[in-house]
């Protein structure tokens, strides 16, 4: 899971001492999902604007105070007020700040989303509303996205092996582990060629639905309450703090894989690098994996934060009214599943741009009958795309 340590843009106190790193607790700055906004060398970084938005100095402060007792002179009214602007209306989006507008939009999306648990299970539920007045409720139906069924103990137990045997891999993947720590967007920016002054919707686009997935991720952890892998053997010895929240799904499986799929809706029809997809999908899977190396998660929470992510992704380019998107009912069966490692070509086709099913661990359903439209974050969407060439 990720810190967001940007919300607040004093990045140093995130950086304090990798108590970012302690915390995967990140998920619940993340929640809102800021931190990408301001994090991502993007947001912030086109803010040099911390000096013209940001904080001020207590001495800029004062200048500012004197320089406006030297010039000000006796206030003199304007002769009308400004005109209103339209009320609730997208056109104002681009008036607010990035991080004011990822929170709103992110309240948009996870309204439309529940989630709930009973016994070995959790899942997902997205919202259909109709209708609704400021005086009338909308109508309202629940249609289920995502089921994950918890491992059993002994399942558990067997992959504990395999967390072993890949902690051989730290000393080749200790810098990506240490760097992705927070949300490891910018191992997608190099794929695309993200740059922060070209592609700020992008960047706002890549934070918000890391957010959405950083809340779904902590509520279905909470429920399925799967303990990490060094409570099943001391000599693991974690490459770096285990977060405070439980295992399954793997928040940075979930994550990455909700941000690679989410880059493949938005850049259809758009100029295409070579092998462009299969790229992004490859990193979602290599971060996924380096949290087993590191000796946080077991296989299975990557196949369920994979699968989940996924269908997650699929839904909210679906309510973007992205072409080609369509959300499946999807699921993540646990028990049994011993020592099966996780793999990319395991639950996503290549060959089909798609995600895929994988026996009876990872099963896609019917399409969602419906999806309730998101003006807000459709809005985003278009101007994501807006920032990108066509083919």
């Amino acid at each position: 899971m990720s810190i967001a340590s940007g919300v607040s843009g004093v990045s140093g106190v995130s950086g304090v001492s990798g108590v970012s790193g302690v915390s995967g607790v990140s998920g619940v700055s993340g929640v809102s999902g800021v931190s990408g906004v301001s994090g991502v060398s993007g947001v912030s970084g086109v803010s040099g604007v911390s000096g013209v938005g940001g904080a001020y100095s207590g001495s800029l402060s004062l200048a500012i105070l004197t320089s406006r007792d030297g010039i000000a002179g006796p206030y003199e009214p304007l002769p009308a007020p400004p005109a209103q602007l339209p009320a609730n209306a997208e056109a104002n989006l681009h008036l607010w700040g990035p991080i004011e507008r990822v929170t709103m939009i992110s309240g948009e999306l996870l309204g439309a989303l529940g989630v709930a648990g009973s016994g070995e299970s959790v899942s997902l539920y997205t919202l259909e509303t109709g209708g609704g007045t400021a005086d009338v409720a909308p109508s309202a139906t629940y249609h289920r996205l995502a089921k994950l069924t918890r491992p059993t103990p002994d399942d558990f137990l067997a992959q504990t092996a395999i967390v072993h045997n890949y902690a051989d891999l730290r000393p080749d993947r200790a810098g990506e582990i240490l760097n992705q720590v927070g949300y490891p967007t910018e191992f997608f920016q190099p794929i695309l060629g993200l740059r922060a002054g070209l592609h700020k919707y992008t960047i706002e686009l890549i934070a918000l639905v890391q957010a959405i997935a950083s809340n779904v991720v902590l509520q279905c952890k909470h429920r399925l309450a799967c303990v990490r892998p060094d409570r099943f053997s001391g000599q693991l010895m974690p490459l770096i703090p285990t977060p405070g929240h439980g295992a399954l799904p793997s928040g940075h499986a979930t994550e990455a894989h909700v941000v690679a799929r989410t880059l493949i809706h938005l850049m259809a029809g758009k100029a295409q690098l070579p092998r462009q997809s299969e790229l992004l999908l490859a990193q979602a899977a290599r971060i996924a994996v380096n949290r087993t190396v590191a000796g946080l998660h077991f296989p299975a929470d990557s196949f369920a934060g994979a699968a989940l992510g996924l269908a997650l992704a699929d839904h909210l380019a679906q309510r973007a009214g992205a072409a080609g998107a369509e959300a499946r009912e999807t699921t993540f069966h646990g028990p049994g599943i011993g020592l099966e490692d996780f793999h990319l070509s395991k639950v996503y086709d290549l060959a089909a741009d798609a995600p895929k099913a994988f026996g009876s661990l990872v099963t896609r359903g019917n399409a969602l009958a419906v999806v309730s439209a998101a003006p807000l974050f459709t809005w985003l969407w278009g101007k994501a795309r807006e920032e990108w060439p066509d083919a």
